[in-house]
């Protein structure tokens, strides 16, 4: 079940926490976050940011200063830090690891970050850390999946790879 906006744990939209780590991240670069600066980040333009910013700001999760840059609340603040390590987690698992390229890894971890539960981002990370510390582990496991190649081929019983070799067939 996917958790995203309909979860009681993560009410946010997946929108709608995009938003709040941009404004984290163009904060931390620059020290201040104007919309255009965010729009730009998030590839949008200025007016539907503006639009999209006004339920985080009814929430509580964003405000204005004096100079209209945007800042985040505290609560604000600890949301996107949350969707910023679950993003992070899962760029690194995904080029670190499984060795996917950069630029796919940025829009994979983006998309999946919104959908993964806390428990599962700590076993990732727990993973990671394990590599980190154990190079032994660490430099089999890379040895072992660069060479490894599936030699399983798409079969009736597994046409588009549904895993039916992990699995056994029902009977």
């Amino acid at each position: 079940m996917l958790l995203g906006k309909y979860s009681a744990q993560r009410p946010l939209s997946p929108s709608h926490e995009h938003y709040l780590r941009a404004i984290w991240d163009v904060r931390s670069r620059r020290g201040y976050a104007r919309m255009a600066d965010v729009a730009r980040e998030l590839g949008v333009a200025p007016a539907t940011l503006s639009v999209g910013l006004r339920p985080l700001e009814a929430r509580g999760l964003i405000a204005h200063d004096e100079a209209r840059f945007l800042l985040l609340t505290p609560a604000g603040e600890r949301a996107a830090r949350e969707v910023h390590h679950r993003f992070t987690v899962l760029r690194t698992f995904l080029h670190d690891v499984l060795g996917v390229e950069v630029a796919t890894a940025e829009s994979e971890a983006c998309l999946i970050e919104h959908d993964i539960s806390p428990s599962t981002t700590s076993r990732f990370v727990d993973f990671l850390k394990l590599l980190h510390e154990d190079p032994e582990v660490a430099g089999l496991l890379r040895e072992r999946f660069e060479a490894y190649q599936r030699s399983c081929a798409p079969s009736e019983a597994c046409s588009t790879c549904g895993l039916g070799c992990l699995v056994p067939a029902p009977k």
